[in-house]
């Protein structure tokens, strides 16, 4: 236990370790992905645009943020003599270089063939490789395992950009899905079905608990009537600006681990990832994080769209700040809001008409 107090996920664990009772809330989650563009990472609603921003996720989920980014070793192997020294003979079992089942790890933490640290080590491996940044073929990634050396370090990586990150990656590629195919997302779904619930309080269900950070935690077990995609899709036409509520967490208390979050909440800031680099363009959502009036934004980087190589490319040649710029250098301040909304071109999704 003391290793684990060590560890800074007491807060996540608490609130997004546990069972959820979730229901009525897929089909109103699916029509609000369709109005996500993966060109800006934001949701285009008539009145504007919103979406989850960097302080929302870490007050949500109670992640830490820092400035010290996850690393991958991409030379660690299941059955390497490092792997072997961090977890214990339970590598042996592996059947994959670079993937392990998740019931291996448990079976080892369960049995007696590990130490108290490798124990911690392979449910930490599960944790993040299960829970904050899931593979769509749910398994556990060994690449993990070198952000798990020295675990007294652990509480200093950036997890919680890491899994806001593959939200946004995952969200992206969730939105993308064929019309008529039902979507999935392997990242913590469960974050933005709470950012529903405090964004929009028309579509949210009953409070189950008092509201307090981490704030995932006052919705566990809230149950929500379920509606057909066809009058979800109508409710997300329905909220005006006016009822939407733009800071909820405007009066909460800020951990010194949300700090950073709150500071990249006002930011264009460029995110590592675990399979790619996502944008958070700040200076589009000014309403969610600052007082101002809504002030028109530049154009989003030509390299939201570029390729996974691109983005690695210019995040490593980048000098912090290049990446990483306050919302205020990319807005125009003189510009009408309401010929930006004009020009904003609702996402629409072509169905076409086969003649028989």
């Amino acid at each position: 236990m003391k290793i684990w107090s060590q560890m800074g996920l007491a807060d996540f664990w608490r609130t997004m370790g546990g069972s959820w009772k979730r229901t009525g809330i897929k089909n109103l989650l699916w029509a609000l992905l369709e109005l996500w563009l993966d060109t800006t990472n934001t949701f285009h609603m008539a009145w504007g645009e919103i979406t989850i921003t960097p302080l929302e996720f870490a007050l949500i989920t109670g992640l830490p943020f820092s400035e010290r980014n996850v690393t991958f070793d991409i030379e660690l192997t299941w059955r390497s003599a490092a792997a072997r020294d961090l977890l214990g003979p339970v590598v042996d079992l592996s059947d994959d270089d670079v993937h392990a089942s998740v019931t291996m790890l448990v079976d080892a933490i369960c049995g007696g063939d590990v130490f108290a640290e490798q124990k911690v080590r392979l449910f930490l491996l599960a944790l993040v490789s299960r829970v904050m940044a899931p593979s769509r073929n749910s398994r556990v990634h060994i690449k993990f395992l070198s952000a798990l050396r020295d675990l007294r370090a652990f509480s200093s990586y950036n997890w919680g950009g890491l899994a806001y990150s593959h939200l946004l990656y995952e969200m992206t590629r969730a939105s993308q899905t064929a019309l008529g195919s039902d979507p999935s997302m392997a990242a913590l779904r469960s974050v933005l079905e709470i950012w529903i619930y405090e964004h929009f309080p028309t579509l949210a269900p009953e409070r189950t608990r008092d509201a307090a950070y981490p704030y995932a935690a006052s919705w566990i077990g809230a149950v929500r009537v379920g509606a057909s995609l066809a009058a979800s899709r109508r409710a997300w036409r329905a909220p005006s600006a006016e009822n939407v509520v733009w800071r909820p967490f405007a009066n909460a208390v800020v951990p010194v681990s949300a700090a950073r979050a709150h500071f990249l909440s006002g930011r264009r800031v460029l995110l590592p990832g675990v399979y790619r680099h996502m944008w958070y363009l700040g200076d589009r959502v000014i309403l969610q994080h600052h007082s101002e009036d809504r002030l028109v934004p530049k154009d989003p980087p030509e390299s939201m769209l570029a390729l996974d190589e691109d983005l690695a490319r210019l995040y490593a040649e980048a000098r912090g700040e290049a990446v990483c710029r306050s919302w205020r250098e990319f807005v125009h301040k003189k510009g009408s809001y309401d010929d930006f909304l004009r020009r904003l071109a609702p996402p629409v999704r072509f169905v076409l008409l086969v003649n028989f």
